[in-house]
């Protein structure tokens, strides 16, 4: 299965690499700070909250990428790595920086 029929449900960080080391983020102090989850709908919306903002939108996938808009807006731009349907390794892009993270479905 591809990106598209992989992508719908709830995925949660579970471990972002800073400086070369995979840090578990669904425990503290690292949850407080880069803990995030992301839904994917059907229709082409999502609901995200966490590390990176919390709120609702839509999102386009085009090859390996995923956009997020808000408000029309492009938000948030993930590079997807590896996919399997229940987990991900993806590279976050805010248009300013990056950050390599690893996410798990949950639903």
């Amino acid at each position: 299965m591809g990106i598209k029929e992989n992508i719908i449900g709830t995925w949660n960080g579970i471990s972002a690499n800073i400086d070369g080391n995979w840090i578990d983020i669904t425990k503290y102090p690292y949850n407080s700070v880069l803990g995030f989850s992301a839904t994917f709908y059907n229709d082409g919306t999502y609901y995200g909250k966490g590390a990176f903002g919390t709120g609702r939108g839509t999102y386009t996938i085009k090859g390996r990428t995923i956009e997020t808009f808000v408000g029309g807006e492009l938000y948030l731009k993930y590079y997807v790595k590896e996919m399997t349907n229940t987990t991900a390794e993806l590279t976050i892009n805010d248009g300013s920086s990056t950050l390599d993270v690893r996410v798990q479905k949950t639903k």
